[in-house]
């Protein structure tokens, strides 16, 4: 029996992403730009939820085969932003290569983005093809954007580090009020260098451990994070 059983949980409460907190602000924002029909730059670090940010965005707008997302990261190399266009048209309009109109675009890591398809994206932008975009990156000094598609950017946005009390917030959110005491939700929030990727981690895995115990320790959630012996 996995652990969250054990706790009368359905699901791993830590792989369910139906719960964002923190960054409903942000959320809201992103889809008034969705629905605005604008290009969204979202700048974070790594772990900080930018990938999260989008999959809200798929969530709402995923219907119709509306949305295309991608992360650049993976596949840099190979993507060609026409052919993902022409894909995600109907069988009829595949055969005759023709593209979708007023498509949403979501790219990760953009500064894994070639010049080329930078390029494509600008031009169909403005024909139309995209009716809205939002691109993502840790550092965006670093992509290959020409100042033609900068110019169409409306909006950059960074995401803020996680407070301690959204922290909490965050783990409350997913496991209820029973499971840890605040000050040691806060105590793996500090282990994990306050990365919100590496928290939720982090915090699943003290979880797994520690199960409902109310004896837990310190010195015993940095052992389980560490690997180091009290």
């Amino acid at each position: 029996m996995e652990w969250f059983e054990e706790l009368d949980f359905e699901s791993n409460p830590f792989v369910d992403s139906s719960k964002t907190v923190g960054h409903e602000d942000l959320i809201d924002e992103m889809f008034y730009h969705i629905v605005s029909g604008n290009i969204l730059c979202i700048e974070g670090e790594d772990g900080s939820g930018k990938t999260q940010l989008l999959k809200e965005a798929i969530k709402r707008f995923g219907g119709k085969r509306k949305v295309i997302y991608v992360d650049c990261a993976k596949v840099h190399s190979t993507l060609n932003i026409e052919k993902l266009l022409i894909n995600k048209s109907w069988l009829f309009n595949r055969l005759l290569n023709m593209k979708p109109t007023e498509m949403i675009l979501l790219l990760d890591n953009v500064e894994f983005l070639s010049k080329k398809n930078c390029e494509r994206i600008k031009y169909f932008y403005d024909q139309n093809y995209l009716k809205a975009i939002v691109f993502t990156s840790k550092d965006f000094s670093k992509v290959n954007f020409e100042k033609s598609l900068k110019h169409r950017i409306r909006k950059m946005i960074k995401i803020p580090p996680l407070t301690d009390s959204i922290a909490i917030q965050l783990i409350r959110g997913k496991v209820g009020q029973e499971l840890l005491k605040d000050e040691l939700i806060l105590g793996i929030f500090d282990l994990s260098k306050k990365n919100t990727k590496t928290f939720l981690e982090n915090t699943e895995k003290v979880c797994s451990r520690v199960k409902d115990r109310k004896d837990v320790s310190y010195g015993e959630i940095k052992s389980i994070i560490t690997g180091e012996a009290e």
